[in-house]
């Protein structure tokens, strides 16, 4: 018999519950608990798959039409799904063209956010402001949200992965990839286009700009094109390269 291979992450989702009630058991009856001492396994990142450009008009070409501007803010701010669930009308600031980044949903809990990163204010450009403005054009009561399921509720991130965003890429065709993907293809599509790494580190929330070039750096050169061509050209601008 072969025993089956789980990954660290899937070992410690169910040992950690269990030592840690076993823990307060151990504590309350005075007793020595072996796996007190018990340290979680190191768990591997998954890999970075960002779109390209090209995927992302593919993918919004083919996602059903009342999820294309729900679609559409993820891959144009980066944010996290449990933040753009939590939107409600009071968040979007149209006078001053921003998206305020106040609370979390959670397992269908409302959680404010917890950190002064994750409290936010993002920027609504043109494209963000007409596709707000349509989302929020049947809301009237501030504390309505952005969007929701049938029954009026908070979006749910497992069904957004398992009923629209897995079937759209099969559809369009495209290699099967996490949903938080949206986040990673926001910053290289940013820093891609020349945006301020400043201005891309506060647009996701990022403590400084070491992630950016850490994680997306490899993919902004192919999103980009970048081959070193432009330092060649401001060298030969600036008169450094002699011309033949």
């Amino acid at each position: 018999m072969v025993a089956a291979h789980y990954p660290n992450t899937h070992v410690n989702n169910i040992l950690w519950p269990l030592i840690s009630i076993m823990i307060i058991v151990a504590e309350e009856f005075k007793f020595d608990y072996p796996f007190s001492r018990y340290r979680a396994l190191r768990e591997q990142k998954a890999d970075s798959s960002p779109m390209t450009l090209q995927e992302v008009k593919r993918f919004l070409d083919y996602v059903e039409s009342a999820w294309y501007d729900y679609f559409l803010l993820r891959f144009m701010t980066g944010m996290r799904s449990c933040k753009v669930h939590g939107l409600q009308l009071k968040h979007i600031d149209f006078d001053h063209r921003l998206i305020k980044v106040r609370q979390n949903v959670v397992n269908g809990e409302i959680i404010d956010v917890k950190t002064p990163k994750s409290r936010r204010d993002l920027p609504i450009n043109d494209i963000l402001s007409s596709s707000l403005e349509r989302i929020t054009a049947t809301l009237t009561e501030p504390d309505g949200f952005l969007f929701t399921n049938d029954a009026g509720e908070p979006l749910d991130t497992r069904y957004i992965g398992k009923q629209i965003w897995h079937p759209t890429l099969k559809r369009a065709g495209l290699k099967t990839r996490r949903p938080y993907e949206t986040r990673h293809t926001a910053a290289v599509l940013h820093l891609a286009a020349h945006e301020n790494p400043l201005y891309v580190s506060q647009l996701l929330g990022h403590s400084n700009t070491r992630l950016l070039f850490e994680i997306y750096a490899p993919y902004v050169f192919n999103a980009a094109r970048n081959d070193g061509s432009a330092f060649s050209d401001l060298m030969r601008s600036g008169g450094v390269i002699k011309s033949d």
